[in-house]
């Protein structure tokens, strides 16, 4: 018996808008560079050909998450299988009836496959609309917008606390009295390192950006955007 098989290609160049998109498997969908892809107010541009491969699907939901003990905006997507590799710019709309308390100086949080939320500070300088541009390969399980958790290249939400040189091209120092747990995260939320130690060396990282988180005693845990030249 003969067999036929069929596989659905859909390629787009200019604006798809979309409440939920569902990709079978043996399909995909093909964000053209520079179109947009709009998932009921989630917009995807994507600096080069980007494919969504199935079986897959991204999808809207009205809920609220805590992050880092702070209530998000009351929408959020989430992709059945992480979004991988993405290079480009996010955009995520919200309304007043989104924004649960939280004010327009929110950050754009994107959770990894591992189910760890990264905040992204806001580029644009417009109300109701949350941007970042991706430079960088991102992987994408879900994507909120939530209260800027104070990430800093100096100060932070827990007084006293400071890191530097930053940007550095070897050592990062941390001047804090009492002891720390640092965890060192790349742009795509993997684990590079964890020590206690309040100095450490990143003359072996790829220049880029990454995320220093620091827990203290209390657990209270406090963010900087560290660059590495």
């Amino acid at each position: 018996m003969k067999k036929n098989f069929f596989i659905l290609m859909i390629i787009f160049t200019s604006t798809l808008a979309a409440q939920v998109v569902n990709i079978a498997d043996g399909n995909n969908i093909i964000i053209a560079n520079g179109a947009t892809l709009d998932i009921a107010g989630l917009e995807l541009t994507p600096n080069a050909d980007y494919s969504i491969v199935g079986e897959n699907s991204v999808s809207k939901e009205s809920e609220v998450i805590t992050i880092n003990g702070n209530e998000s905006m009351s929408k959020s997507y989430t992709a059945g299988v992480s979004l991988e590799g993405y290079t480009g710019t996010v955009l995520y709309n919200y309304s007043d009836e989104d924004m649960n308390g939280v004010t327009h100086t929110a950050s754009l949080y994107v959770m990894n496959s591992e189910s760890e939320w990264i905040q992204f500070e806001d580029e644009d300088t417009e109300d109701y609309t949350i941007t970042y541009a991706f430079t960088d390969p991102l992987e994408m399980k879900a994507v909120t917008a939530g209260v800027q958790a104070g990430l800093s290249t100096i100060e932070t939400q827990a007084p006293g606390i400071r890191i530097y040189p930053n940007p550095s091209s070897s050592t990062v120092n941390i001047d804090y009295s009492e002891d720390l747990e640092i965890t060192l995260f790349n742009i795509l939320g993997q684990q590079i390192l964890k020590t206690n130690s309040k100095t450490i060396n990143i003359s072996n990282l790829e220049k880029g950006t990454y995320f220093l988180i620091t827990e203290d005693e209390n657990k209270s845990i406090t963010n900087f955007k560290l660059i590495k030249k």
